[in-house]
């Protein structure tokens, strides 16, 4: 049916010629109104059968208005993309994978296989159980970062014990009541964000305002499962809301160089131009069922992650040098996205360092106000079992530098785009490297092996770059790595790389006698 030039919503007035609004027509006095004006979004006008206006309700007539008869049976989508590929039948609404998630049992109780901090495990008359930045700092130094950290129930916003509330004394912050539509006020409607498509694993440029009605709607009416997983607010409004964790702080990478007025006084003296790399404040944001199939975040960094709502189910792989050989493999597959990478990881049959790693996986659940530190380079999936929303961040950690460069070594042999790797990450480690020499918190980097990484990662790029060849792909490579270089401040190459060997052979004398331990070597 269409409408008459001359016909008008009686609640605004507004012509029909001069808007692009929704209409919906009352069935018993059958007058057109705005959908906007009777505060009807499109999800919920798709579910009316016969409307009947406000007016209209309140006669003995007409009555409320009559929904769409929905079956109480569960009607599963199937992808005909996906079909129509030459794929085999699979479902819009449930990614294969999940059922590996069912199904995956963890061989030991979880306290056995992550660090699980509990109060009263850390109890003496002077603490009285307080689990302050302090233990959190004592814990993650115990542990070297080697495996996972939960702190269940961290976030007092969404803590209802009050004993656990005076117990906790860390020094975070995070949004309280959080919904999608806030974060859409707070970063912008327009503001654009990568939304992931669960089944294909593959990307598509959406606009907030969009992914906020996307989220809001009836599961039902949703095409496909999405997931937004690298929105970072660091320039929006929401940014203020969040304050880091503070033993997040104290070991990160940039947060130690960017803090330290050293360090800027000898950026700004050589002219050297590097901006600070934005990547510890992340909203994700999740429907039901969404999945992320197994990767390790990027620069091998560490996570800090909270849930806000909903909750996630994690599947972790230590980095064990098997472990990354099989991962290496599988992000090669022509058919990656069909293959459960569980099914590549070989039992562990012998001991390997650090004891940590002596697993077969690890299947963590992280609840409304748990806090998860997740270490350096361990290869995992996340599934959604309910919609959620949740705050986290990556970070760089003087513990695992070793870990950082051999996870950065396996991005370019695996292809990962820049717009994929930590920003600014071959400037940053230069950097670093300058630093460690001329003596800055000497104390972090005092690591032999922390530094001997450092020398071994130096001495490949050098090599690449006196490499001769037209080949593509390392003319490519030569270019990132010379215009990452700080020149200015290092000088050349090879007296840096010669000073720094010198500083190296003074700290192996001070190490003390005995067998080197075992780890992780990079592969040049």
């Amino acid at each position: 049916m269409t409408l008459d030039d001359d016909e008008k919503c009686p609640l605004c007035v507004q012509s029909i010629e001069t808007n692009e609004l929704d209409w919906i027509l009352c069935n018993f006095c059958r007058v057109w109104f705005h959908c906007k004006c009777v505060d009807l979004t499109k999800q919920e006008t798709d579910r009316i059968s016969v409307y009947h206006c406000l007016k209209c309700q309140r006669t003995k007539y007409a009555g409320p208005s009559v929904m769409k008869r929905k079956s109480k049976r569960h009607q599963p989508k199937v992808d005909y993309v996906a079909l129509n590929d030459g794929d085999q039948v699979r479902f819009i609404n449930r990614h294969p994978h999940i059922s590996h998630f069912e199904q995956f049992q963890n061989d030991r109780p979880i306290h056995n296989l992550i660090y699980m901090v509990r109060p009263n495990d850390r109890k003496t008359e002077k603490t009285n159980g307080i689990i302050n930045d302090a233990t959190i700092n004592e814990i993650i130094n115990e542990t070297q970062l080697t495996k996972p950290i939960l702190i269940p129930s961290a976030n007092p916003h969404l803590n209802p014990d009050p004993e656990l509330k005076r117990v906790y004394q860390l020094d975070f912050e995070f949004p309280k009541d959080l919904t999608v539509s806030e974060v859409t006020e707070l970063v912008g409607k327009e503001t654009p964000v990568e939304v992931m498509d669960v089944l294909t694993q593959e990307n598509s440029s959406w606009t907030m305002l969009k992914w906020r009605d996307y989220y809001n709607a009836d599961p039902n009416s949703r095409d496909r499962i999405r997931n937004v997983i690298s929105l970072e607010v660091s320039d929006s409004i929401l940014e203020k809301l969040i304050q880091i964790p503070r033993f997040v702080k104290d070991i990160d990478i940039v947060n130690c160089l960017w803090s330290s007025s050293n360090f800027q006084d000898h950026l700004n003296n050589h002219a050297i131009n590097v901006s600070k790399p934005k990547v510890t404040k992340y909203c994700l944001m999740s429907v039901q069922n969404s999945f992320t199939d197994f990767h390790i975040d990027f620069g091998g960094t560490s996570v800090y992650y909270t849930v806000l709502r909903g909750r996630k189910t994690f599947i972790l792989y230590p980095p064990t040098k098997q472990n990354l050989k099989s991962y290496e493999q599988w992000c090669n597959m022509p058919d990656q996205n069909k293959v459960w990478f569980g099914s590549l990881v070989k039992p562990q049959t012998k001991p390997v360092f650090p004891s940590s790693y002596n697993n077969n996986g690890i299947k963590i659940e992280v609840m409304p106000g748990d806090l998860l530190i997740l270490p350096s380079g361990w290869i995992h999936a996340v599934f959604t079992p309910e919609d959620s929303l949740v705050i986290g961040g990556n970070f760089l950690t003087y513990l695992n530098i070793p870990t950082h460069l051999l996870i950065y070594d396996i991005e370019y042999r695996t292809k990962v785009p820049e717009r994929y790797k930590f920003p600014n990450f071959n400037k940053l480690i230069w950097l670093l490297g300058y630093f460690i020499l001329n003596g800055h918190d000497s104390g972090k980097w005092s690591s032999y092996e922390t530094q001997q990484s450092l020398l071994t990662f130096y001495q490949a790029q050098l090599s690449v770059l006196m490499t001769k060849s037209t080949d593509k792909s390392i003319t490519r490579i030569k270019s990132i790595i010379k215009n990452s270089i700080p020149f200015k401040l290092i000088g050349s190459i090879e007296g840096f790389l010669d000073e720094f060997q010198d500083s190296l052979k003074y700290l192996r004398k001070d190490q003390p006698e005995g067998p080197t331990p075992k780890r992780i070597k990079m592969n040049n």
